[in-house]
């Protein structure tokens, strides 16, 4: 499924944090392609697609999935890639997060000071 430029999705719209360059020369284009039209095409067309792009899968005009193409013999490494971007997401999330609400700065003796609020306040209950 080849879209136009302006429909073409990249990888680094979701680099978790990164720099916009960091993927250089390597960023990939994706196409774009519904849960209904996957429901709808057969299989062997959306897998065709799957060959040339990786599938950035939409419900209700927002992503909701990644299928990306893999080689047999390194299923397991990319799934643990995956997993490494996700928890570098979260924890770019975390920090973002932190730096919103005031807390980035808070010193070892005041995030266990919160805890040990948080802990008692927990026991009261």
């Amino acid at each position: 499924m080849k879209l136009p430029n302006a429909e073409r999705a990249f990888v680094d719209s979701g680099n978790a944090g990164l720099p916009a360059n960091h993927f250089g020369a390597n960023v990939v284009a994706m196409s774009t392609i519904t849960v209904s039209e996957l429901k709808r095409k057969p299989a062997r067309q959306w897998l065709k697609s799957a060959s040339k792009d990786d599938l950035v899968i939409t419900a209700k005009g927002r992503p909701v999935a990644v299928l990306l193409r893999v080689a047999a013999a390194s299923v397991d490494s990319t799934r643990a890639l995956v997993r490494s971007v996700r928890a570098l997401q979260a924890q770019t999330g975390l920090q973002q997060a932190a730096a919103g609400n005031g807390t980035a700065g808070f010193s070892m003796s005041d995030i266990d000071a919160e805890i040990a609020a948080s802990r008692r306040a927990r026991r009261r209950k």
